[in-house]
């Protein structure tokens, strides 16, 4: 978030408007006491970001059960015939 434009919630407050139509332009940090609490972004950045709901772990931190259920997994010869394209 270092990288947002920052603005105070007071300010936010004060030109609502403003900022309402600077946010469907441009991401914004609203920061309350110096801290970004809150972002302000277009509706349709929210619902693309929210289709991205998937989450990428380490396999540190899988389970047992999970990490034996990729070591085991078996692999469909359609897949294996795909191979190719990797190279």
């Amino acid at each position: 978030m270092d990288d947002l434009p920052r603005v105070s919630s007071s300010e936010v407050s004060k030109r609502f408007g403003y900022y309402h139509d600077k946010a469907l332009t441009q991401i914004l940090a609203i920061e309350h006491d110096g801290v970004a609490r809150v972002v302000m972004l277009p509706a349709a950045e929210y619902e693309r970001l929210s289709k991205l709901d998937h989450v990428a772990l380490l396999p540190r931190e899988l389970d047992r059960v999970d990490l034996a259920a990729l070591r085991d997994v078996a692999v469909p010869t359609s897949a294996r015939d795909l191979d190719h394209l990797l190279d």
